[in-house]
């Protein structure tokens, strides 16, 4: 073989191993369910939040947004930071949307006294940012229970949550729930 065929043949796949692949953007490569830029808009995320954001100002989005349910300021909670249509999975909420959260919210822990206990921010093996609040509630109808709301994030805004509430029993162990 001579080696102006060798070349010819060669340059082009050289070319390609010399040239690295454009970086895209990590919301044009996130599926709808991981969450997009267009997902932030079409699930109508408030203009007070914002569809990227850092670790850090998701950590103050969600700590002041479980600060706000701790002062009982629920409409205000969820007006300021999750989308109007936020996907619910907590079982006690009958449908997708802020104003069904707030509805069932109101009347349930109107009478709870709640503590903030913990809040975290991170994202999970399918590059998913989820942030997590774990909280003590007491009130006369329910008594001393747990809450652990999990909540999907676009940017700092909130657009799925779960929440689990279990009542705090006997146990033997002595540092159980808190």
């Amino acid at each position: 073989m001579r080696f102006s065929s060798f070349l010819a043949t060669a340059l082009p796949v050289l070319s390609t191993l010399a040239t690295p692949p454009p970086i895209p953007s990590i919301l044009a490569t996130q599926s709808s369910h991981l969450g997009t830029s267009s997902e932030y808009y079409s699930l109508g995320c408030p203009n007070t939040t914002k569809p990227v954001a850092s670790q850090q100002e998701q950590l103050q989005a969600i700590t002041n947004f479980e600060n706000l349910l701790v002062q009982k300021q629920f409409a205000t909670a969820y007006n300021t930071y999750a989308a109007a249509d936020i996907i619910n999975h907590a079982a006690r909420i009958p449908g997708n949307g802020t104003a069904l959260a707030i509805s069932y919210l109101v009347p349930t822990l109107a009478t709870t006294n709640l503590t903030l206990l913990d809040v975290w921010v991170g994202l999970n093996a399918q590059n998913v940012t989820k942030s997590t609040a774990y909280l003590k509630g007491n009130s006369a109808v329910r008594g001393l229970g747990v809450i652990v709301d999990i909540r999907r994030m676009i940017g700092t805004c909130l657009v799925e949550a779960w929440e689990v509430g279990a009542p705090v029993t006997n146990s033997t162990n002595p540092i159980a729930y808190f």
